[in-house]
């Protein structure tokens, strides 16, 4: 089963949450990697650059992409590696604030009296995060069904929220 939080986030939003991750010791891994890539552990001097990246509580599995532009660089399988996969909350063209989201495969694919299931790392790092996102975000009026976490400093910014994708729709602070 697969948990997925969506959210809008301002920069001081993401050091806050990086600076609560730190004492569970997650790895960051960026979508792309090259072979040999060592990952940082998260703190909360850590500079969030790209648009995505994977949060590892342990060892990861990969496998190398053979064709197109990134041949060559290796890409984390997230349903089998203990992950969680950040799409971070950007600004678009016209200045507003795009959604995020976090995924994570909490539970093993396939026989799980062979697999072990997931580490608890990874399940302590996944409820973790979620109560933190329930308890200090604000939610969004529904849009189309789905709300959204809010984060703190992006609530106070009064940014225009939009969700991701080609034809997002505007969101609004519930409270």
């Amino acid at each position: 089963m697969a948990l997925e939080i969506r959210f809008f986030m301002a920069e001081e939003d993401e050091r806050e949450l990086l600076r609560r991750l730190e004492p569970l010791r997650l790895e960051l891994w960026p979508v792309l990697s090259d072979p040999g890539f060592s990952a940082p552990l998260v703190s909360s001097g850590t500079r969030l650059v790209e648009p995505a990246y994977y949060l590892a509580a342990g060892d990861v599995t990969g496998y190398p992409i053979k064709k197109g532009p990134e041949r060559g660089k290796w890409k984390i399988d997230e349903v089998v590696s203990p992950v969680i996969f950040l799409q971070r909350s950007l600004p678009d063209e016209s200045s507003a604030l795009r959604s995020g989201y976090f995924w994570a495969e909490t539970e093993a694919a396939g026989d799980n009296a062979r697999t072990g299931g997931k580490p608890q790392a990874l399940l302590r790092a996944v409820r973790g995060l979620q109560d933190l996102v329930k308890s200090r975000y604000r939610r969004s009026s529904p849009v189309r069904g789905l709300t959204y976490f809010v984060g703190p400093a992006c609530a106070r910014a009064g940014t225009p929220l939009r969700e991701e994708g080609r034809k997002g729709e505007p969101v609004v602070v519930y409270r």
